[in-house]
């Protein structure tokens, strides 16, 4: 994944990194009053019922929609766990830095 600091991105990096921080300003809003599980919960099923529109807004028919899923949930499912997988490594490699300067010994 690209830096979202690197002012070489592309046009489409750059909407990337808008979005991406737009929603992250939401559900950080959002949790300020919501208890962060919800609202963890709620942007998994925000994100869940978005790809569902925008592949089925790409499908032809329903017929082909329905053919297609199987293969887009797997495709999907996979990336969301290797971006769950990169984030996890990001957080364990600068948890004092995002979260606490004074960490328990490990």
């Amino acid at each position: 994944m690209s830096n979202p600091n690197d002012p070489a991105l592309s046009k489409e990096e750059r909407q990337f990194w808008d979005a991406v921080d737009s929603f992250i300003g939401t559900a950080n809003e959002a949790s300020g009053d919501t208890d962060a599980g919800i609202v963890t919960s709620a942007m998994m099923y925000a994100a869940a019922r978005f790809c569902a529109f925008n592949l089925a807004s790409f499908s032809e028919t329903r017929k082909d929609f329905l053919n297609d899923s199987d293969d887009s949930i797997r495709h999907l499912s996979s990336e969301f766990k290797k971006l769950l997988e990169e984030n996890m490594a990001d957080y364990g490699e600068n948890f004092k830095v995002y979260l606490r300067e004074n960490d328990e010994p490990s």
